[in-house]
């Protein structure tokens, strides 16, 4: 429930066409569950001003099984050509496909060991006492991104920088949003990938040029520049380049703000923490994962996908909450709410890491799901693994967001 005696769906009704949608994303930011709650209960296919709230688990799913009709259209400005900001294209899934076999997953048990290690490094450095939105959250990611992707020779910040503003003009700068600047965003985004670009066209024919020279590395992009692709198969070096950039911007930012969101939900439940350090402290790390991903279902990254109406359709049909979406329209796809549908989890509102992850969204669904999903899958859990293994370790304080939507300040002590 909210302000006062009145639910959300009362508020929203008595409030000014003007105040309808601020509203919303005002409870969409702050008070997530208990709006969703009502949503699935009342309006599980709710229509704003702005953008269609889907709620119900199912609903949510055929949403995003239905790549043709419900596309990342409103991806294309920020993402151009990539493959990720195209549906059911031959690009996708040719490209998709090739990255996916760059990125084998018989190398995770060494990139395991290869975050470990640097976690390891870099708390053991830190006296005690570590700034972890830069210090650590972006900082082991963008190791993973320079010595196992091979993106090298240039600055970790610079890295990092590129990232963050792609990522923000992509995923939190669209019409749904509330942002101060969103041109300004634009255009530092615009800045990113011009950067970024030019750096990649320095990268490839340097690392080609190792390769030449007798070395043998083994990272992504080697693998990548060492494979032959007949003509035929539609991979020129243009797009191995694309794909290049692809390994940064889907790598940093999002690891970085998961695993921060996970150690913090973790700190913050005195019930479940001493069970999560038991786990870490483990040489297997399987029962700690569950930890992993299940504080991730309470806190996660973004509490929705969102995709754009191709054309008129029928959602729920057969059911009493169908609903026409028309063209145009924008949907949101209420994950968080899917998580916590009793239908699909019972007992939601309960911590357990013993759930399967079947039924979650922590690495998208469908056509777009996560490239690097299982790679996503080591990285976290170990990234958070490590600082709940340091004795004494706790929370200085709640994220800082600053104003932004990543965590950009997160003190953390321990036993030095």
């Amino acid at each position: 429930m909210s302000i006062g005696e009145m639910s959300f769906l009362e508020q929203y009704e008595k409030a000014p066409s003007e105040k309808k949608f601020p509203l919303v994303r005002n409870w969409i930011d702050n008070s997530p569950l208990p709006f969703f709650k009502e949503l699935r209960a009342k309006r599980p296919i709710f229509e704003t001003p702005l953008c269609t709230l889907v709620a119900h688990f199912d609903d949510i799913v055929e949403v995003l099984r239905l790549p043709s009709i419900y596309t990342v259209a409103l991806y294309e400005p920020m993402m151009g050509d990539y493959l990720m900001a195209q549906d059911d294209t031959p690009l996708h899934y040719r490209e998709k496909s090739i990255m996916k076999a760059m990125l084998n997953r018989d190398d995770l048990p060494r990139i395991r060991a290869f975050v470990a290690e640097r976690a390891k490094r870099v708390l053991e450095k830190s006296g005690g006492r570590l700034e972890m939105a830069y210090g650590y959250g972006r900082a082991l990611p963008t190791a993973l991104v320079q010595d196992v992707f091979g993106l090298d020779g240039v600055e970790p910040e610079r890295l990092i920088d590129w990232s963050y503003w792609n990522q923000y003009d992509a995923f939190h700068n669209q019409p749904f949003d509330v942002v101060g600047d969103p041109d300004g965003i634009r255009a530092k985004s615009a800045a990113a990938r011009q950067s970024l670009a030019e750096y990649v066209a320095e990268l490839i024919p340097r690392r080609i040029g190792e390769i030449k020279s007798g070395r043998n590395p083994q990272d992504v992009v080697a693998r990548m520049l060492q494979t032959s692709y007949p003509g035929s198969v539609g991979f020129p070096i243009e797009r191995l380049a694309r794909n290049v950039v692809g390994l940064l911007i889907g790598t940093v930012e999002t690891s970085s703000h998961a695993a921060l969101n996970v150690l913090q939900e973790l700190l913050r439940r005195h019930d479940v923490l001493p069970r999560a350090v038991h786990a870490a402290k483990a040489d297997d790390p399987t029962a700690f994962d569950g930890f992993v991903w299940e504080a991730l279902r309470f806190a996660p990254i973004l509490p929705y996908l969102f995709r754009k109406s191709a054309r008129d359709y029928l959602l729920a049909a057969g059911t009493p909450r169908a609903t026409r979406i028309q063209k145009g329209a924008h949907v949101l796809t209420l994950t968080l709410s899917a998580t916590f549908d009793p239908g699909r989890f019972p007992n939601p509102d309960s911590f357990d890491p013993t759930r399967t992850t079947e039924n979650t969204f922590h690495f998208g669904y469908g056509t777009h799901e996560c490239l690097g999903r299982h790679i996503a899958a080591v990285l976290v859990p170990e990234m958070v693994r490590q600082v709940l293994r340091r004795p004494g370790v706790k929370a200085e304080s709640a994220i800082d967001f600053g104003g932004t939507p990543f965590p950009e300040r997160y003190w953390v002590s321990f036993d030095a």
